[in-house]
């Protein structure tokens, strides 16, 4: 285990979501003030018959309102999920 290993204080899973309902959730996970550290599952695309649209809508949304993420770790869903800080 790594001594600095993070662990988020919620799980947010956006699977089999459309774009309308995942961007409802991540207004909802903007407004809880008490969350320093989000992880937003967004799928890899691999079900998906395109592109793996979350992941891209995700990250534009989060970049958009200014909120810092990053890719998880390969342990943590690596390019299927997305580690968020407020």
């Amino acid at each position: 285990m790594n001594k600095y290993e993070q662990v988020p204080e919620c799980v947010v899973d956006l699977h089999g979501y459309t774009l309308r309902e995942a961007e409802r959730a991540l207004e909802d996970l903007l407004d809880q003030e008490n969350l320093s550290h989000v992880r937003v599952i967004v799928g890899k695309g691999n079900h998906s018959t395109g592109p793996a649209l979350l992941r891209e809508f995700a990250k534009s949304y989060f970049t958009t309102h200014k909120v810092r993420f990053n890719q998880s770790k390969i342990a943590d869903g690596g390019e299927g999920a997305l580690e968020v800080f407020f």
